[in-house]
């Protein structure tokens, strides 16, 4: 009896899944193909062998918005993927933490920074009060390292749900409880959402249909979850 009781899964389980660039999730669309980073595929493989449902919610790294949603439709085996899929896992990016960019000095102005903070929908300028060394310092940690192919998991399937664009500031006041009760918007790659939130993200994409890529492998813009 306890056997079967432990055979027995939730309704759902739901990912945050961030991505380099829209392209990719484009083409996975097209596809219907994700890679994940390998340090993400233990628990994307346990959710999909304990819910009858895997949802992965995906946004575009300083997109501003969620992409979509997606179901994984199996489970992740296979060859690891070469290619880069999904956006570097960098604490401060995916944080929420404003990224610096570096601005050259002109005759009106002092070198200074842009900083991009597209977790909260904004971007301002201010002054850079560094020497050279730290300016130049600064624009290489901006660009952060370049991955080795060994962070970058295996291929697997997945049915898109929805490719309804949702702007973050439609889910302000959705908290992740089981992410120190943050605001859903700041989540890294492969972060798992509390249940009924996760329930109120997905439901919101076929509220505020805005998708210009209509129906998906196996999957259509605004139907409905299961």
């Amino acid at each position: 009896m306890a056997e079967e009781a432990g055979d027995q899964k939730v309704p759902r389980k739901f990912f945050i899944v961030k991505s380099l660039t829209v392209q990719d999730l484009e083409s996975s669309v097209r596809n219907g193909i994700w890679a994940t980073q390998s340090h993400n595929e233990v628990a994307l493989n346990d959710a999909f062998g304990q819910a009858e449902n895997v949802y992965l919610i995906f946004s575009a790294n300083k997109s501003g918005e969620y992409f979509g949603c997606a179901r994984m439709a199996a489970p992740i085996s296979g060859e690891r993927d070469s290619m880069a899929t999904t956006i570097p896992d960098d604490p401060a990016a995916n944080s929420g933490t404003p990224q610096p960019i570096p601005t050259l000095r002109t005759e009106t102005a002092p070198r200074g920074r842009i900083i991009d903070d597209s977790a909260r929908g904004t971007t301002f300028w201010e002054a850079e009060h560094l020497g050279d060394e730290g300016s130049v310092s600064l624009a290489k940690e901006s660009r952060g390292a370049t991955p080795g192919e060994d962070q970058w998991g295996r291929q697997f399937k997945i049915e898109w749900v929805s490719t309804s664009r949702l702007p973050f500031y439609r889910t302000r006041g959705l908290r992740n409880l089981w992410n120190a009760n943050r605001e859903i918007k700041i989540a890294r790659d492969g972060t798992q959402l509390e249940p009924s939130v996760g329930c109120m993200l997905v439901q919101m994409f076929h509220r505020h249909p805005q998708s210009p890529y209509g129906a998906g492998p196996g999957g259509q813009a605004g139907m409905p979850y299961q």
